[in-house]
């Protein structure tokens, strides 16, 4: 059986073969959608971010839930996943999300926390798991253009057909002038017991007897080696998918949902 080491390196020269091959077949293209869908997508996943260091909602946070809302008010999405941990900060990122979408006017309990993703194929797989407990079964994913369609591509390795709605970042500039006040002064609680994120990992391999994670920029390129062999990689994840909603979350950190 070929050791992790030997195929990575043999992952590595193809990572370019692989980027060259998405580039020129246009993979982006085909995941990214460019009129309204003809039904909305029972979940929308809008993967997370880092907070600023004072809990403030950082412009990459902004983006994606005001995208997010301006689904919501087309009638695109039924429900939304937000996901991410407190992974480069002391803030959840799934809650930062969901608290800036609450406020510019997503119903609470229409919005579902993936509080434990470290990375985007977790933010992904987790999610997924999320959205197939609640009997989901139409996904899209929101985030920057080349971000929301690689996403996508993950998702479809374990299975899940996927839309890929990219930022209009005109649409969120504008949208952001006239709410700023309502989202600008949004905090959510610091986790307490924040470790870096190395540690996290160290920690999280240890209790799970996997190897510890290497980093995403030899994962990633592990990942489409894997797809060239028609293996799937599994990311870690919690053994029963969280079903909480903002509203629930909010209430248990005693904050009052705009």
């Amino acid at each position: 059986m070929r050791s992790f080491a030997c195929a990575l390196v043999r992952a590595c020269a193809y990572a370019l073969v692989v980027a060259s091959v998405t580039l020129s077949t246009g993979c982006v293209e085909q995941f990214v959608i460019k009129r309204p869908p003809a039904r909305p997508f029972d979940a929308v996943i809008v993967p997370g971010c880092p907070s600023e260091e004072d809990g403030a909602l950082s412009l990459c946070q902004i983006s994606r839930a005001v995208a997010a809302t301006i689904l919501w008010e087309r009638g695109e999405a039924r429900y939304f996943i937000t996901s991410g941990a407190a992974v480069h900060s002391r803030y959840v990122e799934a809650e930062a999300l969901a608290a800036g979408m609450a406020a510019l006017g997503v119903p609470a309990d229409r919005i579902y926390l993936e509080p434990n993703a470290l990375h985007t194929d977790e933010n992904m797989y987790n999610s997924l798991r999320i959205a197939r407990a609640l009997g989901l079964h139409t996904v899209a994913v929101v985030s920057s253009r080349g971000h929301a369609a690689f996403a996508c591509r993950m998702l479809l390795d374990w299975g899940q057909a996927c839309g890929a709605f990219a930022v209009d970042l005109d649409a969120v500039k504008a949208r952001h002038l006239a709410v700023h006040e309502r989202i600008d002064a949004l905090r959510t609680p610091a986790e307490v017991e924040w470790l870096p994120l190395d540690e996290r990992e160290r920690r999280l391999a240890a209790r799970t007897g996997r190897p510890k994670r290497p980093p995403s920029f030899l994962v990633y390129p592990w990942l489409g080696y894997l797809r060239l062999n028609g293996e799937r990689w599994t990311p870690y994840t919690p053994p029963i998918p969280p079903r909480v909603t903002w509203s629930m979350r909010a209430k248990q950190l005693g904050l009052a949902v705009q």
